[in-house]
């Protein structure tokens, strides 16, 4: 009944996400990440698609590898995605993966090291990127159990890894502070798994997914913290006070997922009202769109809070965020679709007109990078050190599959 009343609304919704992922974002990244040669994909791009950079960001071997992997596997099993998602499975037998089974952080067109492994998400990327390779190959009828034996391994490296303090600590945690951020990520890679391994990581996953719904979202402040002590309880002081839409939107649609998977509605319902504390906490009533992050107890972020570099500009607080919104804008539709929400479905339409408005760019392709609070525009770019094929065209691919699914 609920998607039955909102049927007009969706199949819109629909029609627009579907020209946008194939005629727009995934044609932009399909004509340029792939390299002459070399090692990795090509991510730094100006508005109009113009290279900027020829470097390759560690992080974007494992998130490119997972995009084109589930496009094969999930929408149409393309000879070109396979191959694009091949090319980042190749660059697992370069200096890009250590003999320890971590991945570095940045390499140059040659594939020469200039970041060692000091990215834990790097770690994260590459084996969930992995696991999608492994299944377009076992689609494929092609060898893959050889490969998942590495993946495998790879895995269980990682799951060794989050535990290790100076491991973590090169990713700048504050000392006596967990981050949600590496949380959520063992949490996904976790879930997705399952789909090679079964229930191997299921108590990774069952833990990931209450320290993300009970421990870093606290009842007694009515708050996602996306930094909580080591003993899981909230420290209102320094970083203990940030609040991070983006990260927290993700871990909820993450935990979504296991929910539906285990068939759990506790689940779902606690990730609906945690959803509520980022809507409640985080969303611009005046200008639309989520902010980058806010203060736990008074909104605004104290000084060294208030602005994150990106590729060298000082991003504030309250600027909105391509990642941000793409993961909001599918976590809501999630959160209104399986636990029937009114309120997320609302919130979801203004999501959904708000970035077609604001960062969709119909004219080139992709969406802009960040706008000031009042979307004036900031950083057109479309691709740099953290921008690439992941967040934006993750989330459309995501939301044509479940709008196609509930419709």
């Amino acid at each position: 009944m609920f998607v039955r009343n909102h049927e007009k609304e969706l199949r819109n919704c629909l029609h627009k996400i579907e020209q946008e992922l194939f005629e727009e974002v995934i044609p932009f990244w399909e004509q340029r990440v792939r390299t002459d040669g070399g090692f990795g994909y090509t991510t730094c791009y100006d508005r109009k698609g113009g290279r900027t950079k020829d470097i390759r960001p560690g992080w974007f071997v494992g998130r490119t590898m997972y995009l084109f992997g589930a496009l094969y596997n999930h929408i149409e099993d393309r000879e070109e995605w396979f191959s694009l998602a091949e090319a980042g499975r190749e660059a697992v037998n370069t200096k890009f993966c250590t003999a320890e089974g971590r991945f570095c952080r940045m390499m140059d067109a040659g594939g020469k090291v200039l970041e060692g492994p000091v990215s834990i998400f790097t770690d994260h990327f590459m084996v969930k990127g992995f696991y999608e390779y492994v299944l377009a190959r076992k689609r494929r009828g092609q060898d893959w159990e050889r490969e998942a034996e590495q993946a495998k391994l790879l895995t269980e490296i990682l799951f060794e890894n989050v535990k290790k303090q100076d491991i973590l600590r090169q990713e700048g945690i504050p000392r006596g502070f967990q981050k949600h951020a590496v949380n959520f990520m063992t949490l996904l890679v976790a879930l997705e798994s399952r789909k090679l391994f079964g229930d191997t990581y299921r108590q990774v996953l069952d833990q990931c997914v209450y320290k993300s719904l009970y421990e870093f979202a606290s009842d007694r402040y009515e708050k996602p913290f996306e930094y909580i002590r080591i003993s899981g309880e909230p420290l209102t002081e320094g970083p203990g006070r940030v609040v991070d839409a983006g990260h927290t939107m993700e871990s909820l649609w993450f935990s979504m997922k296991a929910g539906l998977e285990q068939e759990d509605k506790k689940i779902l319902e606690r990730a609906g009202t945690v959803l509520d504390w980022v809507i409640d906490s985080c969303y611009d009533q005046e200008f639309g769109g989520f902010y980058q992050n806010v203060d736990a107890l008074c909104h605004t972020p104290q000084q060294e809070f208030q602005e994150t570099d990106y590729a060298g500009n000082a991003v504030r607080w309250d600027d909105k965020i391509w990642w941000v919104q793409a993961e909001g804008l599918y976590t809501l539709a999630m959160g209104a679709l399986y636990n029937e929400n009114e309120r997320h479905f609302q919130y979801f339409m203004r999501e959904f007109e708000y970035v077609e408005k604001y960062f969709r760019d119909t004219q080139y392709g992709e969406w802009y990078s960040v706008l000031h609070r009042d979307n004036s525009m900031y950083m057109d770019a479309k691709g740099f050190e953290l921008k690439g094929p992941y967040h934006v065209p993750r989330s459309l691919m995501n939301l044509y599959l479940l709008l196609k699914d509930c419709l």
